[in-house]
């Protein structure tokens, strides 16, 4: 990620947006990815809130479906 914010040095507000919508993205799936381990190795939902520095319910209604 940091390759990818000191590419964005020089450009153009446009392509700047993209890279970060392009970050956006990468954060998400690692999140989830990272969430589904935490889950598997036996994290309680509250844990992995804290860890996150959300509320329980809001990680639960975000991954617990999945």
């Amino acid at each position: 990620m940091k390759t990818l914010v000191g590419a964005m040095d020089g450009m153009g507000p446009a392509d700047a947006l993209h890279a970060v919508a392009e970050l956006q993205k990468e954060v998400n799936r690692t999140e989830a990815s990272l969430v589904r381990s935490a889950r598997q190795a036996g994290l309680s939902w509250e844990a992995i809130a804290q860890c996150l520095g959300v509320t329980r319910q809001a990680v639960h209604r975000k991954y617990g479906k999945q």
